[in-house]
C-alpha cells in the first residue's frame, strides 16, 4: 500500500495521532522548519493545529487575502510522506543530496508510520 492511499485511509484519529507523534518526536524546532518549507506555515502557540498567515504581510493582512487559515493535518501527512518534500523543482537541485533535509524528513516520516501502525 502506497502511503498516499495509507493517509487517505486513516481515520482523523490516526491523523491526530500520527501529527503529534511527529511534533513529539522531533520537537518543535524541527517540525517548525518543515512546516516552514512545506508551505510557509506554523504551529500554533498549542503545538496541536497547523496555521497559515497568507496575504502580503502575513500576520497583519486581514479580510480577503489575510488572516489566520487553519491547514490540514492530513494534508500534511499526504505531502509528508509523498516524493514531495523532495521534489527538485520545489526545493532545488540535488535536495535528496541534502544530509539535513533527508534526516529530518525521515525521522518524521517515521514518527509518523510508528504512531499510524
Amino acid at each position: 500500500m502506497s502511503d498516499s492511499v495509507l493517509v487517505s485511509s486513516m481515520s482523523n484519529v490516526a491523523v491526530g495521532k500520527a501529527f503529534n507523534a511527529i511534533a513529539k518526536g522531533l520537537g518543535r524546532g524541527d517540525i517548525s522548519e518543515i512546516l516552514f518549507n512545506w508551505n510557509e506555515s506554523q504551529l500554533n502557540e498549542d503545538g496541536d493545529k497547523i496555521i497559515n498567515y497568507p496575504g502580503r504581510d502575513g500576520r497583519y493582512s486581514r479580510g480577503k487575502e489575510g488572516g489566520k487559515v487553519i491547514i490540514g493535518k492530513r494534508e500534511f501527512l499526504a505531502w509528508l510522506l509523498s516524493d514531495a518534500p523532495f521534489d527538485e523543482k520545489v526545493y532545488g537541485a540535488n535536495i535528496g543530496n541534502d544530509p539535513e533535509w533527508t534526516a529530518l524528513i525521515r525521522r518524521a516520516r517515521e514518527a509518523a508510520l510508528s504512531a499510524a501502525a
